[in-house]
């Protein structure tokens, strides 16, 4: 049974709690980085009919049927696309909120127009689990790139020739639950990091250049293109004839994260700009160090009939944002089967910081729901209910700066930026 003095506390905090949500017009789950996950933006239609509203009617239909299939790609591993039910266009209609229509031109025939659309979570949600398929929806934190490139002329990371660094910032937004980002490579990027360095991998310099971009993570992606001779009837360096076949059979797979041998450096005799790369051979070599632990892929790529070097680099920087993005959804796969709940404390300095707590728990789809069960001036007391293991509501929680550690008095959630020592989740690439 609560002192007396403890139930007067917490009444005078709950009234003050609810007159404060009711004035920020606060729900009890907002859930607004789900909703943000269940947004799909830049739809781009352009379509022409026997009229401007066929035109339009066509191109609202094609671009919400574009969006939804852009939502599943991003909530759904790859390998698990093909349970997915083909939906006829009304049907697709069921799962939309809304829509807004931006930069709209039409002409007596011509529809153009940028479409946003808005998802409904929950009926998402039901469609995928009636079907038995695996997602996730949380979104993590920013992860740097640092692309090195070897052209035959040796490692390259902040100088020219930038033909590898340009592939990733060519790259069309995809909007996936791991946002990408890539360093300036100016004056205090080349001082914090080194080619060497990123290709060990080292990793307190590797970790220094992330905390510069407000990152955690770093994947160092190590391209090495191999041409062939000019006239070469060769296809490949004969030292990687068995291992392509080998590579080429399994990379058939959507995402292939087997790690192959190394082929001998072969410098290539031609360095040509343009046209068809067929034949050419890219290693990759993607390290992923982060304050956990590390990991290493490797892949062999070959270039396809009429693709160019541009084309083979960019499907190369799209494979290695492939394996990131099913690493974190393989981690954050929300098992609605499993819920748990724990009781947690969360310190206090004021009222303020209860109200944004509940508000930054609410925002992570692992979450369920949280129950209030004493709140004081110092401290809350809280039953938090959540979908799978601890590990995972760990994982979930660090993507929003919160830290959940356990102490002698239990479990307690604070800021990271309080210098608690957290127990992370484990991340594997």
């Amino acid at each position: 049974m609560m002192e007396p003095r403890i139930v007067r506390a917490f009444s005078v905090f709950a009234v003050l709690f609810g007159i404060i949500a009711i004035i920020m017009g606060m729900s009890p789950i907002a859930e607004a980085r789900a909703e943000e996950v269940y947004t799909v933006h830049d739809i781009a239609v352009d379509f022409s009919a026997k009229s401007a509203a066929d035109a339009r009617a066509i191109a609202l239909a094609k671009g919400q049927r574009t969006a939804f299939e852009r939502l599943l790609r991003r909530l759904v591993l790859s390998e698990d696309l093909v349970l997915l039910p083909n939906l006829k266009d009304g049907k697709i209609s069921q799962f939309t909120n809304g829509y807004i229509i931006n930069e709209e031109r039409l002409s007596s025939t011509r529809y153009r127009a940028l479409l946003i659309f808005y998802f409904n979570k929950n009926r998402v949600r039901k469609l995928l689990r009636q079907h038995r398929i695996r997602f996730a929806e949380t979104i993590s934190k920013d992860v740097l790139v640092v692309p090195v490139y070897d052209d035959g002329a040796g490692d390259v990371l902040w100088e020219e020739p930038g033909d590898w660094r340009t592939a990733w910032l060519s790259r069309t937004a995809i909007e996936g639950l791991v946002p990408i980002i890539l360093p300036l490579g100016d004056v205090m990027d080349m001082g914090a990091l080194s080619v060497a360095e990123a290709l060990a991998p080292v990793r307190e310099p590797l970790l220094t250049l992330a905390e510069r971009y407000g990152s955690k993570e770093v994947v160092v992606a190590a391209a090495s293109l191999q041409l062939p001779a000019e006239g070469s009837k060769e296809s490949a360096p004969r030292d990687l004839k068995v291992k392509l076949n080998v590579v080429n059979r399994t990379s058939q797979k959507a995402e292939n994260t087997g790690e192959q041998s190394s082929p001998a450096r072969n410098v290539p005799t031609s360095h040509r700009e343009h046209g068809s790369v067929e034949g050419a051979v890219l290693q990759l070599t993607v390290h992923r160090v982060g304050e956990v632990g590390e990991k290493t892929v490797k892949e062999l790529l070959r270039g396809l009939p009429s693709e160019s070097k541009a084309d083979l680099l960019g499907r190369a920087a799209g494979w290695v944002v492939a394996q990131v993005e099913r690493s974190w959804k393989q981690s954050n796969m929300l098992r609605f089967e499993e819920e748990n709940k724990l009781r947690i404390i969360v310190p206090l300095t004021g009222l303020t910081d209860w109200i944004e707590m509940r508000r930054r728990l609410s925002e992570l789809a692992v979450v369920v729901t949280t129950d209030l069960v004493a709140l004081s001036r110092d401290q809350a007391q809280i039953l938090l209910y959540y979908l799978g293991e601890t590990e995972q509501l760990i994982l979930g929680l660090e993507q929003s700066d919160l830290a959940l550690v356990f102490q002698k008095r239990g479990w307690v959630l604070q800021n990271e930026n309080t210098g608690a020592t957290q127990q992370q989740g484990r991340k594997n690439f």
